[in-house]
């Protein structure tokens, strides 16, 4: 990228096509393009993350009509209210109204246009710009980190930690009471904390309602302190568990990057790893909505609905569900499972590069692999269920038909 964006204002950055394509549409490079920018200028990256709230907080969207000056003029009054909702969250400055001549302008204005005439009723919280509004979890920290609205970090020892939060406001952490209440909320602005669990861990939240989920390794959720009268709604990067509490006043909601997926009272899994393009939900009982791209997809028990990103392709398939599920109690199931499936999730499990070589890699397994297992033994139990040869290499594993 030639153009120098060292002296880009927030402004600048909202009118940059670049930016706009990079948030829009992430790619890796992209990413390491901004990460880059932000580690070597600390004022570009104060500009960086106030223009990301901007757009996340306003939720573009695409392939949006053009307003009429009835409806501009409610936009403006929309986007100063957004404003000042983002500087109360985000302890930021509060954004300058831009000038909308230029096409990237005009694209923001009616994709908050589409949003405050389609929309006018919902109030959407926006997830993203809560995780960038706070630091970066530290990645070498091996121990599952609780990130609470302040930004105060609490790292849980274990390798099945278990949250509980209890209906009188207390919170037991591994069944230890611990003041997790907000401080410094007078205007009563709905707090948000984050659970962040590493590869290798495991845990579990138990919301004062009485809805459970397991949160499974390389997996980050974000949550409300207190679910609100209307609904209970979180967000997740990677892969849960649920056991919904049956409130038809009050829907749950599970918002994914891709999709969201509505319950009343159920049993289901969802997969959304950031870094995959395979999205899936697996419905063990009761029935769930997965909404996506405005499609609504009904799930009956036994059936699972899979989403390909890459290739924009969704389906609704029959499965056994103890395969999609077993991981909650501590460990990995396959009947007749493609080799390459199980490395796959043993990769992401152990946060290890696990791959098949030639013939391997349309091997099937058969068997259950214990999660609490070390990768070590693991992979031994592996080779007792197929005939493979596993070669330990630098910060890899390669597996190999045996000879």
């Amino acid at each position: 990228m030639d153009k120098n964006y060292i002296t880009y204002t927030t402004e600048q950055l909202l009118n940059d096509d670049f930016f706009i394509q990079s948030e829009l549409h992430p790619t890796e490079e992209s990413r390491t393009f901004w990460s880059n920018l932000q580690e070597k200028n600390t004022a570009l990256s104060t500009e960086i993350e106030n223009a990301r709230l901007f757009l996340y907080a306003i939720n573009i969207e695409q392939n949006c009509s053009s307003l009429s000056d009835k409806d501009e003029h409610a936009l403006w009054q929309r986007i100063e209210l957004k404003n000042r909702e983002v500087e109360k969250k985000a302890k930021r400055k509060q954004f300058i109204r831009f000038g909308i001549s230029t096409a990237a302008s005009l694209l923001l204005l009616l994709a908050i246009g589409w949003y405050a005439t389609q929309r006018p009723e919902e109030t959407e919280t926006d997830y993203l710009a809560i995780i960038q509004a706070n630091p970066a979890p530290d990645s070498t920290n091996e121990k599952v980190q609780l990130v609470l609205s302040n930004n105060e970090k609490l790292t849980i020892d274990g390798m099945e930690t278990q949250l509980e939060y209890k209906k009188e406001g207390k919170v037991n952490v591994n069944s230890e009471q611990v003041d997790l209440s907000p401080k410094d909320n007078p205007e009563q602005v709905q707090e948000f904390n984050q659970l962040i669990v590493p590869v290798g861990r495991r845990s579990s939240i138990t919301f004062a309602d009485g809805t459970r989920i397991w949160v499974n390794s390389g997996s980050k959720v974000v949550y409300p302190v207190k679910f609100t009268k209307e609904k209970r709604e979180i967000f997740v990067e990677g892969e849960i568990y649920l056991h919904v509490s049956q409130d038809e006043q009050k829907p749950f909601i599970v918002k994914t990057h891709q999709m969201d997926i509505k319950v009343l009272g159920t049993q289901f899994n969802v997969t959304a790893y950031e870094n995959e393009a395979d999205t899936r939900v697996v419905l063990v009982s009761g029935k769930v909505e997965v909404n996506l791209n405005k499609h609504k997809n009904v799930l009956t028990p036994n059936q699972m609905f899979s989403y390909d990103s890459k290739m924009h392709k969704g389906k609704i398939t029959t499965v056994d569900t103890d395969d999609y599920v077993a991981w909650k109690d501590g460990y990995y199931q396959f009947r007749q499972q493609p080799l390459k499936e199980i490395v796959k999730k043993l990769s992401r499990y152990y946060g290890v590069r696990i791959y098949c070589e030639g013939p391997a890699d349309k091997l099937t397994c058969s068997g259950k692999l214990d999660l609490k297992e070390s990768l070590d033994e693991v992979m031994k139990a592996l080779k007792e269920a197929a005939p493979i040869q596993i070669e330990n290499k630098y910060e890899s594993v390669e597996i190999k038909v045996k000879h």
